[in-house]
């Protein structure tokens, strides 16, 4: 995208009705900065290099006591139809710094602010520190670092993302954010889960993409629902014994070898365990809450110990070792919930590609979907 393009926005107001004539400007507005197109199969800069960066203020036309409800600047077309919320959009607009833009004209009202896909690397707290009642803050696909003193004053944020950043590590001072209840931190370099210690009303938290070796320091996290660990290096199930309120536990890509620790999970609702080394079907006694189980790409030989999963819905063991389908009748009829089964890539698949999928509907004629097709049964 040339910077020229980029600093040229195009601006549309919706003015308010005459039977609500007030002194301030009430009107919502859009600012859609116009894109060229971007090559995708040109790789990213790596840290350290620099980018050309347009830091003007692209909002120089709204006056200072502008009531934002919708300032939009991105792709979105003009047509796009805008709920009434106090949010602001900067995204692909190259901004490098934050002092331009002058946000803290809109701190009155402004809830949600977006600055995806820029080129931001610091957190100025002299903007920051006005935005009092700020609640989101999208920061996706930028070059921070690190956050320094720039949230302390944030203490009405619930929603923080920081994905595909270049952090490396748990940014500190969240203590200062106590309505906190959802976390992005994907796709950076943090090799080690601390920091969250004062975050007691987290609610999700995700921290897949990163180059984590161990569950830890999570004990006081005792209302979270969901935790998202996919793809770092991860090699024990551990740590989670007073996470009493899980529902969602997400370790695809790691190197697990072993379902063990989750006999304090009995919220749990999906497991998502594939692409591990898991080498057999085990440890879920306690989890009868489970319904969809995903133990694709692994090393088990056999179907076994979910008999007794009776609110199961999904189960995903396609990529394993199992030879048979012998299973099917004392494992999986009893569970009178599954409609969704994915064993493909099995030798109980490859070494019968004519009869597998006609004897899995025998034997489990409840089901909707085997593999990535649905059955006779999803259409009655």
């Amino acid at each position: 995208m040339s910077t020229d393009t980029a600093s040229t926005p195009v601006q549309e107001n919706i003015d308010t009705p005459a039977s609500q004539d007030k002194p301030k400007s009430n009107a919502v507005a859009r600012v859609v900065l116009p894109t060229a197109e971007v090559d995708t199969d040109e790789e990213g800069p790596e840290e350290g290099e620099e980018e050309e960066t347009d830091d003007g203020d692209f909002l120089a036309d709204f006056p200072d006591d502008t009531e934002v409800r919708s300032l939009i600047t991105s792709w979105r077309p003009y047509h796009e139809p805008f709920a009434p919320r106090q949010e602001l959009e900067l995204v692909h607009a190259r901004i490098g710094s934050l002092t331009g833009l002058r946000l803290a004209r809109f701190a009155e009202h402004l809830k949600k602010l977006c600055l995806r896909q820029n080129f931001i690397s610091q957190l100025e707290p002299e903007t920051f520190h006005q935005l009092t009642k700020l609640e989101e803050l999208d920061l996706y696909d930028n070059k921070v670092k690190n956050l320094g003193e720039a949230l302390d004053k944030l203490s009405s944020l619930n929603v923080l993302d920081l994905s595909f950043n270049l952090l490396r590590s748990v940014p500190e001072r969240l203590e200062f954010l106590p309505s906190l209840h959802t976390i992005y931190f994907v796709q950076n370099k943090i090799s080690k889960i601390t920091g969250l210690t004062s975050c007691v009303n987290l609610r999700s938290l995700e921290l897949g993409g990163n180059r984590i070796r161990k569950i830890e320091n999570l004990d006081s996290l005792v209302n979270l629902e969901e935790l998202w660990l996919g793809k770092n290096k991860i090699s024990k199930l551990e740590g989670l014994q007073n996470l009493k309120k899980l529902k969602i536990l997400s370790l695809q890509s790691n190197r697990i070898t072993k379902i063990e620790g989750l006999e304090e999970l009995k919220e749990l609702e999906q497991l998502y365990l594939s692409h591990n080394g898991i080498e057999r079907l085990e440890g879920l006694d306690k989890n009868l809450q489970l319904s969809t189980l995903d133990v694709g790409s692994n090393f088990i030989p056999a179907i076994e110990n979910v008999s007794h999963l009776k609110n199961l819905e999904e189960l995903w063991m396609n990529g394993n070792k199992i030879p048979d389908l012998t299973a099917l009748e004392s494992e999986l009829k009893p569970l009178p919930n599954l409609t969704t089964l994915y064993l493909e890539a099995n030798p109980c698949q490859t070494n019968d590609m004519t009869g597998y999928r006609r004897k899995i509907q025998i034997a489990l004629p409840q089901l909707k979907q085997i593999d990535a097709t649905y059955t006779r049964a999803a259409q009655t």
